[in-house]
């Protein structure tokens, strides 16, 4: 006879072989605010020296380093370490994988989990395993050169495997020296792929910056995207994927609204970009930069990342909006 405890392991293993409720390739994960702060603000993010790794065994490691260089007046408001991951499974099943995190600062104790966004196609067939983004608490970095050495160890049960693209670590830090800047910082894991039925409007991620922007000028409004294997097709060479910015639909307006609105406010319809984000060859992640300032709305502003055949992972956003002349 079983004790609880297997009962409870076999369960658990039961749960974790079933796909996802919901999961697709649609835009069915948008990313959540982890953190938004208006003051004397800049962040961090960096891969450090990540890379890509395929099928990652069951007791093996990956280890990943991370030189922070923060001033010295500097005030760390929020920090967190980002584990992209795809493939999981077991002998060709979908599986939840199971790491274990340790801080070179303090190799005893494991790092916290605190979130876990996971996806997958949810077609049914082969090859519908699991992928996403674990965030972890760690500890603040000092002010000064810092270097932070995370190793991961694979504690799935043995036939178990998971894809590593990379570890990252996002610091938002305040500093008397920094011009004022409002901070968003949205996390998650949306798997858009515009296959399998699903069409470019449903493998669309939106997300909305929520708030009011101050009365002053705004200098600059930088928009950071990350998406694990976006910017890299096989099936076409252009307009594999887009990035929407307080978009409008100009199909829903009057003709002749159009062409007022064209006049009196030429970015009314927002602005649309193809084929972001940019490939690093390492960890096989794409990144996207953008100044987004002039399509910018005083409140709410809205961001949407369309697929159009690129196969990404929408993980992180952050908006960086300064204000002009204006210190806090």
């Amino acid at each position: 006879m079983c004790s609880p405890r297997r009962w409870i392991h076999l369960a658990l293993m039961c749960m974790a072989l079933v796909t996802a409720a919901g999961a697709t390739y649609a835009g069915d994960r948008p990313l959540v605010t982890s953190f938004y702060e208006d003051g004397p603000l800049q962040y961090i993010y960096t891969t450090g020296h990540s890379v890509y790794r395929g099928s990652m065994k069951s007791g093996e490691t990956y280890t990943a380093s991370f030189p922070l260089d923060l001033p010295g007046d500097a005030e760390v408001r929020f920090e967190r370490l980002y584990v992209y991951w795809a493939w999981s499974q077991i002998n060709q099943k979908p599986l939840y994988p199971t790491f274990n995190l340790a801080d070179s600062r303090d190799p005893s104790m494991g790092l916290e989990r605190v979130a876990r966004f996971a996806d997958s196609k949810g077609v049914v067939g082969s090859y519908d395993f699991y992928a996403g983004t674990d965030v972890y608490a760690l500890a603040s970095p000092v002010p000064g050169p810092n270097t932070v050495t995370i190793t991961l160890t694979q504690e799935g049960p043995p036939e178990s495997s998971v894809v590593m693209f990379g570890i990252a670590c996002l610091v938002v830090y305040e500093d008397p020296g920094e011009p004022r800047r409002l901070i968003w910082v949205k996390e998650g894991g949306d798997l858009l792929f515009s296959s399998y039925g699903v069409s470019p409007e449903m493998a669309s991620s939106e997300m909305v910056f929520e708030g009011t922007l101050p009365s002053g000028d705004i200098e600059r409004a930088e928009l950071f995207l990350v998406a694990p294997s976006g910017g890299y097709s096989r099936d076409r060479d252009f307009e594999i994927n887009s990035l929407r910015v307080n978009w409008l639909d100009e199909e829903k307006t009057p003709l002749l609204m159009r062409t007022i609105f064209s006049l009196l406010f030429p970015n009314y319809r927002g602005k649309e970009w193809f084929d972001v984000f940019l490939l690093d060859s390492r960890t096989q992640i794409g990144f996207e930069t953008r100044d987004i300032r002039p399509f910018l709305r005083r409140e709410d502003n809205r961001v949407t990342v369309r697929d159009q055949g690129d196969y990404l992972q929408l993980a992180n956003a952050i908006l960086a909006i300064q204000i002009a002349g204006e210190s806090t």
